[in-house]
């Protein structure tokens, strides 16, 4: 089928549905504006994202989430009346004209975007930001269950950071998936619930995700292709084998990744087991095929890039994966309000529009990004050891995912140094997820790397071995 025969049919869809009659329940609103803002843009994505919302199956599992938490994002939005109603309006674009006549907009749109907006120069340039609808966002039924299974007061956090069941032990490893703090109180509680959240489900597996480290044009300076693994150790409950995987004690989650291409590090494998405890610290094996050798790292190896040339570390993988520990960092919540991000539509579509090479964005016709608004919590992590990479990270979690719409990173002179921002490739029928595209910026530099996946859903996910997390054996397969 041709390409304009599509767009001519996903239109038609979102019109169709856009009709359709019935009153929607204040549950439903979001779907529906979405059915409304599709038939308006006349964009193939767009009615696509709205047909896949559309189903009793997200209804159902939206609907459970939201009276466990008792908000949703459309109702956080409803009750602030202070949003300017430009970025409450799905269709209205933000561009260079007219960003300084929004009231306000420095308080939901961060500097970075502003500048994108505003520059002369070609770096991560965009023309505008096109308002969506605010989506509803969740986990997977099995960690809803999970939580809703603990009572409420079972964690609490420790002097060192760590979160603790109701009889002392390590809630990471006992709380059977729970996430330990829906309502934060404080910057420790939701800290652990952002690392909770993990990466959104039980198994990861990109085949393959391509880094790209990138320069002031936009242009390609050197790209890696890389098979990525990820598997949650304890508390798994949405993939088996459930619970605590025998053979990894103690161990929270483990990473890996083996870079197939260029040639001249085909085969570098890198592996770090995180284990609950703040006291015991990660392993962190680095195979370099160069030297036939595997290095053992430490805990400082993971501000290292994880290749040469990216601005994205060890520990800025998910955004953020340094270990929690009180006596190196303080979690502060700092405030909460709304922040316009990129929405995790990459089942559908990359609303960041990023180019093949993974350098360039906004490649649209009209160079126009898709961001919607979005509720969060502001926390931030302040280095106490004046010894890391970073004095400050500013993240923006989520309040229905746990998970970040946006981080900055500041440099040891407190100024800003890098960003991240992503799309997630979020599944509604399910809630499980993992990414479509991202990008780290380092505003001083002006480089960036970009990041394209591609999610495996299908056997090799399910089927994914505990050798992947062995360094001697991951650096043999080819």
């Amino acid at each position: 089928m041709k390409k304009a025969t599509i767009k001519a049919s996903l239109i038609a869809i979102a019109s169709a549905i856009a009709a359709m009659g019935g009153v929607a329940t204040a549950q439903d609103s979001w779907i529906e504006n979405w059915k409304t803002f599709a038939a308006e843009s006349g964009k193939p994505e767009h009615a696509a994202w709205a047909a896949r919302i559309d189903t009793d199956e997200v209804r159902s599992l939206a609907g459970e989430w939201e009276k466990y938490r008792g908000y949703t994002a459309s109702s956080l939005i409803a009750e602030a009346s202070d949003i300017p109603d430009q970025l409450k309006t799905p269709g209205f674009v933000i561009n260079a004209e007219n960003v300084d006549s929004i009231p306000g907009v420095e308080n939901y749109l961060p500097s970075f975007w502003i500048d994108r907006l505003k520059s002369d120069k070609p770096w991560l340039k965009i023309q505008g930001i096109r308002i969506v609808p605010s989506n509803h966002y969740y986990m997977h039924k099995a960690r809803l269950d999970a939580t809703k299974a603990k009572p409420s007061g079972y964690f609490s956090i420790d002097e060192l950071g760590n979160v603790r069941d109701s009889e002392g032990g390590l809630g990471t490893l006992t709380g059977d998936g729970a996430l330990p703090f829906i309502s934060p109180k404080n910057g420790d509680e939701l800290n652990a619930t952002f690392v909770a959240h993990g990466v959104g489900l039980d198994d990861l597996f990109f085949d393959p995700v391509t880094m790209t480290a990138c320069g002031a044009s936009n242009n390609v300076e050197r790209s890696y292709g890389v098979e990525l693994w990820w598997r949650r150790m304890a508390g798994r409950v949405g993939d088996e084998p459930f619970g605590n995987v025998d053979g990894f004690e103690g161990v929270q989650e483990v990473g890996s990744l083996l870079i197939k291409s260029p040639r001249d590090v085909r085969g570098l494998a890198g592996v770090r087991k995180r284990y609950a405890d703040a006291e015991v610290e990660d392993d962190f094996k680095l195979f370099i095929p160069t030297l036939r050798r595997t290095r053992q790292l430490s805990g400082t190896n993971g501000q290292d890039p994880i290749a040469a040339g990216l601005e994205v570390t060890w520990d800025d993988w998910r955004s953020y994966w340094t270990k929690t520990d009180k006596r190196a960092f303080d979690y502060n919540l700092v405030g909460e309000g709304f922040v316009l991000a990129l929405p995790e539509v990459g089942a559908e579509y990359d609303p960041l529009a990023m180019a093949d090479d993974a350098c360039g964005i906004a490649t649209s016709d009209d160079g126009i990004i898709d961001m919607e608004l979005r509720p969060v919590w502001l926390l931030e992590i302040d280095d106490k050891t004046g010894n890391y990479q970073y004095s400050k990270r500013r993240i923006y979690l989520d309040k229905e995912l746990y998970y970040t719409q946006f981080e900055e990173m500041y440099d040891r002179n407190g100024e800003l140094w890098r960003v991240w921002d992503d799309s997630r490739w979020w599944e509604p029928e399910t809630g499980r997820a993992q990414w479509k595209s991202l990008f780290v910026g380092n505003v001083i530099s002006n480089r960036h790397s970009g990041l394209l996946f591609e999610p495996n859903w299908g056997d090799g996910r399910a089927n994914m071995s505990n050798s992947l997390f062995d360094i001697d054996q991951l650096r043999d397969r080819r």
